[in-house]
């Protein structure tokens, strides 16, 4: 905290000598930094395709694209573990191996000592096939292509921790949002916290009677006949 004194020329001429006093934020400390428990700081690879046990009998499978995988919000992985800052999902998609390579070079080409990164979703498993190119109609699926991994809304993607501010993490987290085929958004502990109080507050402030859970209870405008399943369980804000 620094004490100012500044003198000011009014348009008449006059001179006003005024202070003032100017507050600097606190350094950033990294008191409470939690590592991982493996030691390990870098982005282990994940692997393009699962691997399947023949001695139990399993083997490679063709599935329908199973677009329901990534319908709806995350109810599990939805927090920060380390508390610093991570990637989110906004809403569902698929992360196949190609992303998974992308962000994990950039990733740890960035990280400097004491900072680290952990995945926070699955190995790629659910397969996509597709035929080859000529290929006419019928004759069943094509071949299987890769894998992808289902990501529902506000799934934690990624984490980035160690001795690094927020300032840092934006850096090289911001444009590698651009890299998914979903819209995908930088998150931290603080915005997190503040969106839950703001939910919070919005609930308990809220005065309009005709919210989601009394439509659906007395059946207004008989809504049970033309709404889903989906909207139901999630109040029409995902689909």
């Amino acid at each position: 905290m620094i004490n100012l004194r500044a003198v000011c020329r009014s348009s008449t001429g006059l001179v006003h000598i005024t202070r003032g006093m100017k507050k600097y934020p606190f350094p950033v400390t990294f008191e409470n930094v939690r590592f991982p428990p493996n030691g390990q700081l870098k982005l282990p690879v994940m692997p393009a395709e699962p691997v399947y046990d023949a001695e139990k009998g399993e083997k490679k499978y063709k599935s329908t694209k199973r677009m329901i995988e990534a319908r709806g919000v995350e109810e599990v992985h939805t927090e920060l573990i380390h508390e610093q800052y991570g990637l989110a999902a906004v809403s569902g998609g698929f992360i196949d191996s190609d992303d998974f390579k992308f962000l994990q070079d950039r990733i740890n080409k960035n990280l400097i000592d004491n900072q680290f990164a952990v995945w926070r979703v699955d190995k790629p498993w659910l397969p996509r096939t597709k035929k080859a190119q000529g290929t006419r109609l019928g004759g069943g699926k094509g071949s299987i292509q890769k894998y992808v991994t289902p990501v529902r809304a506000n799934r934690i993607i990624l984490e980035v921790g160690g001795y690094i501010t927020e300032i840092e993490a934006k850096a090289f987290l911001l444009y590698l949002c651009e890299r998914f085929s979903f819209p995908v958004e930088f998150v931290s502990e603080t915005m997190l916290a503040e969106r839950r109080r703001k939910a919070e507050e919005t609930r308990m402030m809220n005065k309009n009677v005709f919210n989601w859970d009394r439509v659906i209870k007395y059946n207004m405008q008989n809504c049970n006949s033309w709404l889903s399943s989906y909207d139901v369980a999630w109040k029409g804000k995902y689909r």
